[in-house]
């Protein structure tokens, strides 16, 4: 009966947001996605937007062109063009191609509620009510990594540690983002002897099988993404644009973010290194603030990951609230800032994106000040993460730094 309630409880909360979501998108259906009803309509989506301008109209393997493959990670790529075969060619397909990936995000979008649901119900309602998480759902293919990501820490939480590693791969090479939590992962499993090797051999099996045959087929098509992240300047969203707005454009800034990100990840893996979830909320937090781009549906990743590592306190409640408004205001403001950039009507003035901007990531700071106080005061001077004493990873969320304080 508990696993037929949970499953119903997952279905409630996928049909709920993802219907809300598809009334924000297809707002755009009559129009085509077409600049710039698309920006002043605020149903923007990278679904449409890379159909025609990645050959998925007809049908083009994505990483057989050298330096003009896909500059997206491999497994995304490919399930972008599986969908695209299932389409007519040309721009009869545009239409189907758009809703037969709404239906592939929203059927994941399920199996990822449906396993939050069965970690902590509050946080599959949060992440189903989340407003930020229902405006940006279906502007790209994030979905489909953090649900398997997901699925790696549950499994870990299981003791299936082989199975773990390999959907952690997965989730890399859907976005790789992900390959930030390797060595928190480590860190933490690193005195279990008996988890250490099946989820290392996982996770690096399961690499190689998903990238040799495209190193051996295409290495500069293989090689595409990483590339162009390299080279990738400053871009919206960012921190580094917002300098950029004000006339100081940063150049070189791979030199700049790249040892400022890897020393401060270094810093929270060895202090939060006996709480798992602790390190990967941090680790999230300094990637998407000093990374060179902050695209709208960056919230669902931190959404999700602030879920499984916050306890549901008064104050988790009215930060979340507050940061989750930043981040829909800024989804707004980055469609207006880019009608001004285009000069249509309906644009915002630079400093109107500054601050929204600047109120998106001082909330999502706050947050990060919140995650530092419960680690600080309530984990590691206690001897250890709440997670490092018990069999259960996700047990904290049901712990209460209130009720701790009180003993």
């Amino acid at each position: 009966m508990r696993i037929r309630s949970v499953a119903l409880s997952a279905i409630i909360l996928t049909l709920f947001s993802a219907t809300l979501s598809y009334l924000k998108f297809a707002r755009c259906v009559d129009t085509g996605w077409i600049s710039p009803a698309v920006y002043q309509l605020g149903c923007y989506t990278d679904i449409t937007a890379l159909y025609d301008a990645r050959g998925f109209a007809i049908d083009k393997w994505p990483y057989g062109a050298g330096s003009n493959s896909l500059e997206y990670p491999l497994l995304s790529g490919i399930g972008m063009w599986f969908i695209a075969l299932l389409t007519k060619d040309g721009s009869a397909g545009l239409h189907q191609f758009f809703y037969l990936n709404i239906f592939a995000i929203s059927i994941i979008y399920l199996f990822l509620l449906y396993l939050t649901t069965k970690i902590e119900r509050k946080s599959a309602l949060l992440l189903a009510i989340s407003p930020a998480v229902i405006s940006a759902l279906f502007i790209n293919w994030d979905i489909w990594a953090i649900t398997p990501m997901i699925a790696a820490f549950y499994l870990l939480n299981k003791h299936l540690y082989r199975i773990s590693g390999a959907l952690l791969a997965a989730s890399i090479f859907l976005k790789f983002f992900p390959a930030i939590f390797v060595v928190p992962i480590l860190f933490f499993i690193w005195r279990r002897p008996l988890a250490r090797a099946p989820f290392l051999q996982g996770l690096f099996i399961s690499t190689l099988l998903f990238n040799i045959p495209f190193i051996l087929s295409d290495p500069s098509g293989w090689a595409k993404f990483y590339i162009f992240n390299y080279q990738r300047g400053v871009d919206f969203g960012s921190l580094w644009y917002l300098i950029s707005l004000k006339g100081s454009w940063i150049s070189e800034l791979n030199w700049i973010a790249t040892p400022l990100v890897l020393a401060l990840l270094l810093l929270v893996y060895f202090r939060y290194r006996n709480h798992l979830f602790g390190s990967i909320y941090l680790a999230s937090v300094i990637f998407f603030t000093l990374n060179k781009v902050y695209s709208p549906q960056y919230v669902l990743w931190l959404t999700v990951i602030s879920l499984l590592f916050f306890p549901k306190t008064r104050i988790f409640y009215l930060l979340f609230a507050m940061w989750q408004s930043a981040e829909v205001a800024y989804q707004v403001g980055i469609w207006r800032h880019l009608l001004s950039i285009l000069q249509e009507s309906g644009g915002i003035t630079a400093d109107t994106y500054i601050v929204i901007t600047a109120m998106r990531i001082l909330s999502l700071l706050l947050m990060a000040g919140y995650a530092l106080y419960l680690l600080e005061n309530n984990f590691v001077k206690r001897g250890g993460g709440e997670s490092d004493r018990q069999s259960d990873l996700f047990a904290y969320l049901r712990w209460s730094p209130r009720l701790e304080i009180q003993k």
